[in-house]
């Protein structure tokens, strides 16, 4: 399991205030008032989130950004680096993100990949297995960004019958 955090404030503005601007991040998309996903985070996005309430931002693209890192770290911003493999994600890469979503309850958090296809999986998966949120409801979420390759409906179908597994 490999996740990197640093640091950051949990002293970010509570309300949204960009209600009214586009936002520049690939792919944006609002599921909660504390969680969105995206994609690919323009120069200013940071800057953006920052002032928009949200207190963590993890990334799930394969290699670390020392670049907008720093720009969270500048912003008071957590930001967290979960590696998640496009073409293989594993049940460990999941667990690393379960227990990141579980650890910050209250915090507003943005999940973003490079085109918000394994950001919205993967939310997908917290919320359905952790929150006990409805699949077809959760799915709707996923599907307003993508519909799932092969790849990743394996993914989410294992994920999900390894759980029922362990709890029966």
């Amino acid at each position: 399991m490999t996740a990197l955090l640093i640091g950051g404030s949990s002293d970010a503005a509570a309300d949204p205030v960009n209600n009214d601007m586009e936002a520049p991040i690939k792919n944006y998309h609002v599921i909660s008032e504390r969680l969105g996903t995206g994609g690919t985070l323009s120069a200013d996005a940071v800057g953006w989130l920052a002032v928009d309430g949200y207190q963590m931002i993890i990334d799930l693209r394969d290699e670390f950004d020392e670049i907008e890192a720093n720009a969270a770290l500048a912003e008071g911003t957590i930001y967290v680096h979960i590696p998640v493999s496009w073409h293989a994600p594993s049940d460990d890469e999941l667990e690393a993100f379960l227990l990141v979503m579980a650890a910050n309850p209250e915090k507003k958090i943005l999940v973003h990949c490079s085109a918000n296809y394994r950001a919205s999986a993967m939310t997908y998966l917290y919320h359905v297995l952790e929150l006990h949120t409805d699949p077809e409801e959760a799915m709707a979420d996923v599907r307003a960004i993508w519909e799932p390759n092969e790849t990743w409906q394996r993914f989410i179908v294992r994920s999900i019958d390894r759980r029922e597994s362990v709890t029966e």
